[in-house]
């Protein structure tokens, strides 16, 4: 048995939770008792005139994404996780896939182009977060040609600039329709009165990274509140990186090819009922891979990717009893890469060709909602929503000399329309149900899906929850459309829906106040995924055929504790089995680690002059796409950072502080099985407000 005594005795004797896991299976339920009594022992020594700020302040958090209105996390028809803005700042956490990467159930890799996200035990390589609905402040991000859900330097906002970020595991297409399939992450923007003046700031790190924002935000008197800002990002990335792979070309040193560089804007201005938000976002990706069968160490390899949407909402309350919300947007999404390869496929003499590789798309819709409490003892919300994918266009050709291989156009109506009702039965129970009815383009039938949840609070502080749910997720228009033979797709006009059933037993206890304990267990069945047929013998050969099936069993505990001084203790521990019912008569997935161990502890020193933040993270074994096993790894952490000083704070963070070059899995894109991760890097940030 091992029992924490302090952080800092721990790191001293340089035990990690990696070490730990691969011996002692058991051992989260060992730390959540840990945590208990450390909470204890320190809760007793504190100061007795500080403050002891509300329960449903620290941890018992209002959260919105789970039933789209206000409500408690424990009374929320879902296991939520949040992360607030200073957990961002306490932890360094520079993009959103590391915010992700640190909550529970959820892991990421990144293939040195684009950053995957994993959730509860289930990833599939190359689908670019098409099965994870993304939102900035309710809105969907996700895009209309790939479905993508991008979460890294692509993401539409600095993380300076993040209230907090809400995660609802599990499936949601009852509230938000098509992409919710496994979970839906909202990422809640900052106010111009949290700004409050002009803030700029400017970063330095590992690898020639840079970074530099410039922010205004402020509120009138009338209630006007404006923000603004926009952000540069630039880092070379690794000089030389070396994939055995390609050990006959340069030595298999990609020289030079890992450069990326980003451009943001944001602004958002609210006065009375009105919000009107707008960002654009525009990144540049050298691919040292050679995926997609590039010639491999050739700088002309490369992706581009452009968003930018605008977004009007009015939200009013008609009377006390009844709340309308009304919004339109505009989106658009454009992509293209450059893709050097070899027409002779590497036999000499080396006949080299760019490919061109572009999408074009333009969406636009609204959504008119209805939010009551007009009967007694229930809150209900009503609504529909509607988008048009105006334009879908992909293409692909060779440059020179000219061959096209695909020109494609699609366009159409996604509608959905839903209702949900909060039913308290009794003080202590309540009945959480929703239906919602989807109309989508590119499969032309309807999808009706439910949502229930049963509600019992056993006492005050301790609830219990019963879900059950499920969800569909139409092809996208890269998934039935895309049709370039070189690069191993074939187009599918025939492909269909994917569908999962959810069923999930939580129970959370709030002991004290800013105490949180919380045990899930839960099951999906996901029948008819959207898998690429890689048999080059089937009739199937390249499509992406409605094949997969996979059942997930999982358990997960979080032991969380905060402090009014701003210390955190935080410990999750999720154990999943995944099983490919098509891969060897039925086995455990690819990309699905059994164990995930995040530990974090944030302490303020110096009268909360400086802060301190510790973070660690177990990632277990996972099955390749080539059958093989990548090894578990651990992320350790470290970040210091400042509170406002004559205007300036900063902060130093430290990540992978072991040097761990830990492997992810390549996709079916790569040559590469697995690819191996940066070491130890650094970064530096000030910023200065007035």
């Amino acid at each position: 048995m091992i029992k924490i005594t302090s952080p800092a005795i721990a790191l001293c004797k340089e035990v990690t939770l990696g070490k730990i896991i691969s011996q002692f299976k058991c051992i989260p339920f060992f730390l959540l008792s840990c945590i208990l009594s450390y909470g204890q022992t320190v809760s007793a020594q504190e100061n007795n005139n500080l403050y002891d700020l509300p329960l449903e302040q620290l941890v018992n958090v209002e959260v919105t994404s789970a039933s789209r209105f206000k409500q408690k996390s424990s009374e929320a028809p879902s296991a939520v996780e949040v992360v607030t803005g200073d957990d961002i700042r306490s932890f360094g956490w520079r993009t959103l896939a590391d915010a992700l990467n640190a909550m529970r159930g959820l892991y990421i890799r990144n293939d040195r182009n684009y950053s995957y996200l994993g959730t509860r035990g289930f990833s599939r390589t190359g689908d670019y977060n098409s099965r994870v609905l993304i939102m900035i402040d309710g809105r969907r991000m996700n895009e209309a040609i790939f479905d993508s859900g991008f979460i890294a330097e692509e993401f539409m906002l600095d993380m300076n600039l993040v209230e907090r970020i809400e995660y609802i595991p599990g499936s949601g297409s009852s509230v938000y329709g098509g992409n919710a399939l496994l979970g839906v992450i909202n990422v809640i923007t900052k106010q111009g009165k949290g700004i409050n003046g002009v803030r700029l700031s400017g970063e330095v790190g590992s690898l020639d990274t840079y970074r530099g924002r410039a922010t205004y935000g402020k509120q009138w008197s009338n209630g006007a509140d404006l923000l603004i800002t926009g952000s540069q990002y630039f880092s070379h990335g690794q000089d030389r990186l070396f994939f055995p792979e390609f050990a006959g070309t340069n030595g298999g040193i990609a020289q030079d090819m890992d450069l990326e560089r980003t451009s943001r804007l944001f602004g958002q201005l609210s006065y009375r009922d009105f919000t009107f938000r707008s960002g654009y976002v525009d990144r540049y990706k050298r691919v040292p891979t050679a995926s997609f069968g590039a010639i491999f160490n050739d700088k002309s390899f490369f992706a581009v990717d452009r968003q930018a949407y605008v977004d009007l909402d009015y939200n009013t309350q008609i009377n006390s009893d009844l709340g309308l919300e009304v919004r339109g947007f505009h989106h658009r999404y454009d992509y293209h890469a450059n893709t050097p390869y070899d027409v002779n496929g590497g036999v000499p003499p080396l006949i080299r060709v760019n490919n061109f590789d572009a999408v074009d798309s333009r969406w636009w819709g609204g959504e008119f909602k209805l939010t009551g409490t007009q009967l007694e003892h229930h809150k209900w919300i009503t609504g529909v929503e509607a988008q048009y994918d105006q334009t879908q266009h992909l293409i692909n050709y060779d440059i020179n000399p000219y061959q096209l291989y695909n020109n494609s156009h699609n366009n159409g109506w996604r509608a959905g329309v839903y209702a949900q009702d909060e039913w308290r039965i009794t003080d202590s129970l309540l009945l959480n149900a929703g239906l919602r009815l989807d109309y989508h383009h590119m499969i032309k039938t309807l999808q009706l899906h439910p949502r229930i949840g049963l509600i019992y609070d056993i006492t005050p502080s301790f609830t219990t929850k019963l879900l059950y749910g499920s969800s569909f997720r139409a092809p996208n228009v890269y998934e039935r459309d895309y049709n370039v033979p070189s690069f191993g797709n074939i187009q599918n006009p025939n492909n269909r829906e994917e569908l999962i059933k959810s069923y999930e037993a939580i129970a959370e206890w709030y002991p004290r106040n800013g105490l949180k304990l919380l045990g899930t267990l839960f099951y999906n069945d996901l029948k008819k995924v959207l898998v690429q047929d890689t048999n080059d013998k089937s009739p199937t050969f390249g499509m992406f055929i409605n094949s997969g099936a996979y059942k997930t069993y999982g358990l997960e505990l979080e032991g969380e504790k905060r402090w009014d001084n701003g210390r955190l203790l935080k410990l999750t521990w999720t154990h999943t089995f995944t099983r490919d019912e098509n891969l060897n008569g039925g086995s455990w997935a690819q990309d699905s680690p059994k164990n995930l161990v995040k530990l974090h502890y944030a302490e303020p020193f110096l009268n909360n002059t400086l802060n301190l933040g510790l973070e660690e993270i177990f990632v277990d074994q996972r099955r390749t796409l080539a059958g093989n096993i990548a090894p578990a790894y651990h992320l350790f952490n470290i970040n210091l950072s400042t509170k406002p000083f004559y205007g300036f704070q900063s902060s130093l963070g430290i990540y992978n502080v072991l040097d761990q070059h830990y492997k992810v899995l390549g996709g079916n894109e790569h040559t590469q099985d697995t690819l191996a991760m940066d070491g130890r890097t650094v970064r530096f940030r000030l910023e200065y407000g007035f």
